[in-house]
């Protein structure tokens, strides 16, 4: 009798020691999913993120070069001197008109960038979230008081002009062309798009009042440029110098 007890008990222990380590297995089969799951999501965020910054880094580069190049010229070439007070009609227009597309076309590739980053976890990447610090701390030179109100952008103007610049196509969102562009000036009138305008002609009048802003958004963009080209593979280093407030017109060949 005593013998058979002792192997019922035996046989429950065993029971018992074959759950436990069945419940262990579970536990830790569970646990190993959840940490693989937790690495999946984690390295998904991070393909997502660099996607995003993969995808639009050569037309937001060209976007912050374009208008990086044309500031550069306006503080060191005297460019306003020489095509818009001294230039003939043609010359005039074209560097009012040009600048404003510059940076409406700035503002466009910074939304489109904007719409897709937004759905990314910046936490998970260093890279996106410095590229999103990076676009605020330009946002916010144009749109800052501490300068004179010329090319002063405020945020929801800089996201309206950027709107109204994306077209879609099979290939997903871009901006439009200077030859669609201009075509809009010429049939439409747009406040936001005139402003900039506006503020290019007053800037022949008086560039000192602006210089500050203008060389603080040239300084950021040169800090886009060397985010996305860190290599200087596209854009030339030498092309792309900030500029200091104290600086003047150096008289050497315009950039664009």
């Amino acid at each position: 009798m005593q013998i058979e007890l002792v192997l019922a008990l035996i046989s429950a222990a065993v029971a018992l020691a074959s759950a436990a380590i069945a419940l262990w297995g579970q536990v830790r089969t569970t646990r190993l999913a959840a940490d693989l799951e937790g690495l999946r999501v984690t390295e998904q965020r991070r393909f997502d993120a660099e996607r995003a910054t993969a995808r639009y880094r050569e037309p937001l580069a060209r976007a912050a070069y374009d208008l990086q190049s044309r500031l550069y010229n306006i503080l060191q070439q005297n460019l306003l001197a020489v095509h818009l007070e001294r230039g003939d009609e043609r010359e005039r227009a074209y560097v009012i008109d040009n600048t404003a597309f510059l940076i409406a076309q700035y503002f466009a590739w910074t939304e489109i960038v904007r719409r897709d980053i937004q759905y990314i976890d910046l936490g998970q990447d260093e890279a996106t979230r410095r590229l999103a610090k990076i676009q605020d701390d330009l946002a916010g030179s144009f749109q800052t008081d501490r300068h004179s109100r010329l090319f002063r952008v405020f945020a929801g103007e800089q996201r309206a002009i950027g709107e109204r610049m994306i077209v879609e196509d099979a290939r997903g969102p871009s901006c439009v062309g200077y030859a669609t562009f201009l075509d809009r000036l010429a049939v439409g009138h747009d406040p936001l798009v005139e402003n900039l305008r506006k503020d290019v002609r007053a800037l022949g009048a008086d560039p000192a009042a602006a210089r500050p802003r203008l060389v603080a958004l040239q300084n950021a963009l040169v800090d886009v440029l060397d985010f996305l080209d860190p290599q200087s593979i596209r854009f030339p280093r030498e092309r792309r110098s900030k500029v200091t407030t104290g600086q003047g017109f150096v008289g050497t060949q315009s950039r664009t």
